[in-house]
């Protein structure tokens, strides 16, 4: 049965058009994920079928009745003065209106004005116990600490103040709700961010359990692949739904850009043959002012006129950022090696305890964990940016030339001009920034931004087109991929791929872990585990050792 269907779809704010004709339907139990760079319309999308916002053209229906739950990339932005737990029991006001009505009916059975009265309320609140109980009312109890378990929303964070979280708290308490409401239809933009590959996975299973349709805008590949059986790319001129997951989607897709383009190379053949041969006969018309001669390029030229009203549009490679760092002489076989690392929270506990790990030359090497586990202090610690209490030993080889990509990206003077801060930062003058921000998708006025109102993927983006200006042995990225889309991942794959010295990654994209790594850390409880291996290794090995 047909949940969700949307009908030629049009939308344009006034500054060119977002995507036209935009047309998909979804039956219970599917799912589609929209696909596109940064700004093709992706989450405006979601909000014409959440009803946010109007199209220009088109219309979106959904079954009657359906019931939809919409988790929106502005949730971490609201303002609540409740308890988180009360915030996430938004998602069964309808059951709590239902049982207030129940508790009126029995303070009216309790006090009666008639024995007629007593029987109309009997009855009524029979029917409402009942349906009640049909709607999970018991149970919800239950079934908020099986969400907030999978999420590991824990009980201290549930008494805390919705507002006091941070923004990616926020996110998971939004998110908990959207799926405790149980909606036929769920539209979810960008639900694995801020989530670690525990909650990911966890929330691949619910969702799959999940009996309606589903929505999903996410820059997470491997979530794509798990999660859709259709995918609606907006990248392109014209909208295009592909019945497959993300991995069938990029095939289909080049096939496509092959057929096109060789269609498009075939009809230019023709265009040009046509061409020439008008300028031949309407030349010799007019050379022997023959009439014959005059109509035959009168009648090719309308031969050309129908052909170029059937015009084959030129496939367009999407532009992508040119990017490659630039190498320094190569190390020593020690990149860097911890012997015995211990780091200490405020409050005693120790964030990592007894370490050793051994990083050499060349190795590739993702470090993997739940957040909280210790990875990123273990980077700060490998490059001398711990302030925490630590002991043991770490070595850094005295060759080695780090380029580091931190979590969070703060710059040292947050009222500098984009453009000032690249030109102090790189070393380079005027003319050579603009050329290449220009090359990382920063424009003209977009240079004249002050630093501090970047989003998270422009810093991610000003950082890399910093550091491909240095030359470095050793790349140490902590989740690199956060906050880019698609395209920018598969640039910086490309160049990260290119390069011959060492890496050494945080992540939780699964994808990205799996196309790097060849060794991947485990941090649990302050301890690692080593796999000699990527993503889908660890796991086999994780799974095995289960059984």
């Amino acid at each position: 049965m047909i949940i969700l269907d949307v009908n030629k779809l049009s939308k344009d704010f006034g500054y060119g058009q977002l995507f036209e004709e935009v047309s998909f339907s979804l039956n219970e139990g599917e799912s589609i994920s929209i696909v596109g760079p940064n700004g093709c319309g992706k989450s405006t999308l979601l909000k014409l079928i959440a009803g946010e916002y109007s199209p220009d053209s088109g219309v979106v229906n959904i079954k009657k009745g359906a019931s939809v739950s919409y988790l929106d990339q502005t949730s971490s932005d609201r303002v609540d003065d409740r308890t988180v737990d009360e915030v996430i029991k938004d998602a069964f006001v309808k059951v709590k209106e239902m049982e207030n009505s129940i508790k009126w009916y029995e303070k009216v059975m309790e006090n009666p004005e008639s024995e007629e009265q007593y029987n109309k309320a009997l009855n009524t609140y029979c029917k409402l116990v009942e349906e009640f109980s049909l709607m999970g009312g018991y149970d919800i109890d239950v079934e908020v600490g099986v969400v907030c378990t999978g999420l590991k929303i824990s009980d201290h964070m549930r008494k805390q103040i919705y507002t006091t979280l941070s923004g990616g708290e926020k996110t998971l308490v939004q998110l908990a709700k959207a799926l405790l409401q149980k909606p036929d239809l769920i539209l979810l933009d960008e639900p694995t961010n801020h989530l670690d590959i525990e909650r990911i996975e966890w929330l691949e299973n619910y969702i799959k359990s999940f009996k309606g349709a589903s929505v999903i805008v996410s820059h997470d590949r491997y979530f794509l692949d798990k999660m859709s059986n259709k995918i609606l790319d907006l990248s392109g001129i014209t909208p295009k739904v592909y019945n497959t997951n993300y991995s069938g989607y990029l095939q289909e897709r080049e096939r496509d850009f092959e057929k096109q383009m060789a269609a498009w190379h075939d009809q230019q053949l023709v265009i040009k043959r046509f061409q020439e041969q008008i300028k031949y006969f309407s030349e010799m018309g007019m050379a022997k002012n023959s009439s014959t001669l005059c109509n035959r390029a009168h009648s090719l030229q309308t031969q050309l006129d129908r052909i170029l009203e059937r015009r084959v549009e030129k496939p367009q490679e999407q532009r992508k950022l040119r990017m490659g760092f630039s190498e320094e002489r190569k190390s020593g076989k020690r990149i860097f090696q911890t012997s015995n690392l211990i780091v200490e929270a405020p409050d005693g506990r120790k964030i990592l305890n007894g370490v050793n790990l051994t990083v050499k030359a060349g190795e590739r090497i993702a470090l993997i964990g739940s957040n909280g586990s210790g990875k990123s202090t273990f980077v700060k610690t490998l490059l001398g940016k711990q302030t925490l209490p630590c002991s043991g030993e770490v070595f850094v080889g005295p060759s080695v030339k780090i380029g580091y990509l931190p979590q969070i990206i703060n710059f040292e003077n947050e009222n500098l001009s984009l453009l000032d801060h690249f030109r102090e930062d790189a070393c380079v003058d005027e003319e050579k920034a603009r050329r290449i921000l220009s090359a990382f998708k920063f424009y003209k006025d977009d240079v004249g931004k002050k630093v501090k109102t970047l989003s998270g993927g422009e810093r991610i983006r000003i950082r890399l087109a910093s550091l491909l200006q240095q030359n470095v042995n050793c790349l140490v990225f902590d989740e690199p991929t956060n906050h880019i889309d698609i395209p920018t991942k598969e640039v910086l794959e490309k160049a990260i791929n290119d390069f011959e010295g060492t890496v050494l990654f945080v992540s939780h994209d699964r994808y990205f872990i799996n196309k790097f790594a060849e060794k991947t850390v485990e941090f649990e409880n302050g301890q690692i585990t080593i796999y000699e291996g990527n993503y889908d290794y660890y796991r086999q090995v994780k799974l095995r050792n289960c059984r």
